[in-house]
């Protein structure tokens, strides 16, 4: 009855660890605008990113302008042109910081948008006093592009509440496993298999990250090329840094797993 009770345990605080694991990554980089906004500012750093970013914003303030089209394209390149070059000054760094809270901003704003949209105008106002367009242009105000047309609600909701979740999952899964130690007739054994449990959960969102997420990605739909380019381009990076979280998560479990599996060879 002991070792049954422990092995539900287990499996309560092996569940629990994967949605804490999951709701605190999604607190800290996601809800949290700060924490957004540092992911995607060390995204900015990334050459692709850059490119399609300016890409985007070329695009966008062309648009905006009515001119004909032989002018639109001019302006597009020699925009998206400036922004990648400007990519290497200190300013650089701060236009894009603006352009992706603006975006957290529009995400988190009430009432929910129906689309995924960032506001594009501090890089082109960082673009606009460098390049040589064929007529004169004023940078503009607010320039929003639509990342994806896919309705983000749902996502608005999870991570509104993962700060939550991610306190009462993280307080379960410890009072499971302090209670399967305590029920357990050989506690080495399952202090052991509470690592493994923490390595399992870890993996499980490493599957996650590389077979969902693709999947969610290719569901979605953008205005343009370069907006469906940018948006595969920020998945693949903010995966990566799941990874990272997960990585240390396995760490973790792996010594408790070592820890436990060491004592019990010393008590055999």
């Amino acid at each position: 009855m002991r070792a049954l009770a422990a092995a539900l345990l287990w499996c309560v605080a092996t569940v629990a660890t994967f949605v804490a694991i999951g709701a605190g990554w999604s607190a800290t980089h996601l809800q949290s605008e700060d924490g957004f906004v540092d992911l995607t500012s060390r995204v900015g750093d990334d050459r692709e990113v850059q490119e399609r970013a300016a890409d985007l914003a070329g695009e966008a303030f062309a648009d905006q302008t009515g001119l004909p089209i032989a002018l639109h394209d001019r302006i597009a390149a020699g925009v998206s042109d400036a922004i990648v070059r400007l990519t290497e000054s200190p300013d650089w760094s701060e236009a894009w910081r603006e352009t992706t809270r603006s975006a957290h901003q529009e995400l988190f704003a009430e009432p929910t948008p129906t689309s995924v949209r960032a506001d594009v105008s501090p890089l082109v106002r960082l673009a606009l006093g460098e390049v040589d367009l064929p007529i004169p242009l004023t940078g503009p105000e607010e320039l929003v592009v639509t990342l994806s047309e896919e309705d983000p609600s749902d996502l608005v909701a999870a991570a509104e509440r993962s700060p939550g979740l991610a306190v009462v999952a993280a307080a379960v899964a410890l009072g499971a496993a302090l209670l399967a130690l305590v029920v357990s007739r050989r506690r080495s054994i399952t202090l052991a298999a509470l690592g493994v449990g923490v390595v399992l959960a870890a993996a499980a969102w490493w599957v996650i990250g590389r077979e969902g997420v693709p999947r969610v990605v290719e569901q979605q739909s953008t205005g343009t090329a370069s907006g469906r380019e940018l948006n595969h381009v920020l998945t693949a990076r903010i995966v990566e840094s799941l990874d990272t979280t997960l990585l240390w998560v396995a760490v973790a479990g792996a010594v408790i797993a070592a820890v436990g599996l060491v004592s019990s060879a010393r008590r055999s």
